[in-house]
């Protein structure tokens, strides 16, 4: 993820690398706070909407349709990209983190 507004805010949200490695292993289904109403990850989804779509369908080769199968409805849709993006941003930190840190 290049420099954008997401990026900043994930970082600012997840500080504890005990619970990124949890949302890395676990994901957001299973309870993430600032993430778990449909009212969080849709305000999360239009303050970053544009670079959540930029990540997950530009960089990392997500489809619309791969959200579509299971959302019902928009708030839906909103939801599983939100939860899509902050369980790639917390695997790819953790990764990151187990590679460069040192011995």
């Amino acid at each position: 993820m290049s420099d954008c507004c997401l990026r900043d805010a994930l970082e600012a949200r997840f500080t504890d690398e005990s619970e990124i490695r949890n949302v890395a292993s676990y994901g957001c289904i299973s309870g993430v706070s600032d993430f778990i109403y449909y009212y969080e990850t849709i305000a999360f989804f239009d303050q970053h909407q544009d670079d959540i779509e930029r990540w997950l369908f530009d960089e990392h080769d997500f489809t619309l349709c791969s959200f579509c199968e299971d959302a019902g409805d928009v708030n839906g849709l909103k939801n599983a990209m939100v939860w899509a993006a902050v369980d790639l941003y917390c695997r790819e930190r953790t990764i990151y983190n187990e590679t460069f840190q040192p011995a």
